[in-house]
């Protein structure tokens, strides 16, 4: 197959993000007050800081940037602005160009989103109060008099200017196409209407099946050719992974060839109605995850198949929920430290399935026969009169099934 290149595209929007134009520029001069210099550099160890506490003001007060996905970007536009303005101040030669394509850019992503500059207008207004109570609190603890933060007073409103114009720029521009397949697998990934999803399917060109089935590949790097659209699957991010949708067949040709193109194990759940599509992109990413947990473990051929995991997704569901279930059935084991808990949960969980004898219990757990009869007396001080009764074993065992992992891999950990 030809490999075919193309520009990296944004995860968030799906689009090829445009390269910063060459004529890009913020005008940034040092103060000639000198003592504005000192107040700039003496804030410098503090501008990271500063950055994010302007981000998750913006995040938490302006209804437009409440998106959780849009916290990174944010953080990442501030802390470049930040930085320029501070150096730009400590009179370090600077040319913006960067921080003025960010900002074109968050103004564009508005736009595409359908907001107005209302939102942009009121972050610039809490980046700017924050940045200046952080100058006027730096210059209080130098001792020095107010007249002397008057030049960043007036650089500081101008750079707030500028960013915005840069930012207004960019929510003018015109909003390349979108490609009509990301609606449609947003909305397989989401809850719509099957009615709604097959005028999504018609729109986007792609044949509507009764029953699809959803490979999840965990993040990381996948080759270009293997994440290009096909004309059988539908392809996009969800919580960090690819999710390839499509029939059975496509999915599984496309699973193994990402498997023998980057070796990472993929989940491939079994076929479910159309608007089901999103409890299987679920399963496919609680499955990733449990691999990573090494609670399931990929089949010879690399592939995850959910189908043969069934009690076991069930049983991880809910993580946390489980956790508290759990640590609740096995509360006397977490009185033990953390290694004779995990010796004393390996070998309980050996001896609840058949109950054999403790020399069979031994050669399993390839220990002493003796050190078994040790472990099994104490499980017995533990637990008492519930490990002879038939439902509370099988919680136990149940228990059992879903820590023993977890606490193996964290003391590893340690």
């Amino acid at each position: 197959m030809t490999s075919t290149t193309r520009p990296d595209t944004d995860m968030f929007t799906g689009l090829i993000p445009r390269r910063p134009h060459p004529t890009l520029r913020i005008d940034l001069s040092p103060p000639p007050n000198l003592i504005a210099r000192q107040i700039v550099v003496a804030y410098r160890p503090r501008a990271r800081h500063l950055s994010r506490r302007i981000a998750r003001r913006i995040c938490g007060e302006v209804a437009a940037f409440s998106d959780p996905r849009l916290h990174d970007v944010i953080e990442k536009a501030l802390d470049e602005a930040v930085a320029l303005f501070v150096d730009a101040m400590a009179g370090a030669p600077v040319r913006g160009a960067t921080v003025a394509h960010i900002y074109r850019q968050l103004g564009s992503l508005e736009g595409r989103a359908g907001h107005n500059l209302d939102a942009m207008r009121a972050a610039h207004h809490i980046a700017t109060q924050e940045f200046w109570r952080e100058m006027t609190k730096i210059a209080g603890e130098l001792e020095l008099p107010m007249a002397a933060v008057s030049h960043l007073a007036e650089a500081l409103m101008d750079y707030q200017r500028q960013l915005l114009e840069h930012a207004t720029r960019g929510f003018a521009e015109p909003s390349p196409p979108i490609d009509p397949r990301l609606p449609l697998f947003a909305a397989l990934v989401g809850d719509v209407r099957t009615g709604d999803l097959c005028a999504l399917a018609g729109r986007a060109g792609w044949k509507v099946t009764d029953r699809v089935a959803v490979a999840v590949v965990p993040g990381g790097p996948v080759p270009a050719e293997l994440s290009m659209p096909a004309p059988r699957l539908l392809m996009g991010a969800s919580e960090g992974a690819m999710v390839v949708i499509g029939a059975s067949g496509a999915v599984h040709e496309s699973a193994r060839a990402v498997v023998a193109a980057t070796g990472r194990p993929v989940a491939v759940t079994w076929e479910v109605r159309l608007d089901e599509t999103r409890h299987a992109v679920r399963w496919g990413l609680r499955a990733v995850d449990l691999v990573a947990e090494q609670v399931l473990h990929p089949s010879a051929d690399g592939i995850v198949w959910c189908a043969h995991h069934q009690s076991e997704l069930c049983l991880h569901a809910d993580p946390t929920l489980r956790r508290f279930a759990d640590e609740q059935l096995l509360a006397p084991l977490l009185e033990e430290t953390p290694k004779r808990r995990l010796a004393l949960a390996e070998t309980m969980l050996v001896w609840l399935r058949a109950r054999p004898s403790a020399p069979v219990v031994a050669e399993q757990l390839r220990v002493h026969e003796q050190t078994v009869r040790h472990r099994l007396k104490r499980i017995k001080e533990l637990f008492g009169e519930r490990l002879s009764d038939p439902a509370e074993t099988v919680g136990l065992l149940t228990a059992l099934e879903s820590t023993t992992p977890r606490w193996r891999r964290d003391l590893t950990r340690r």
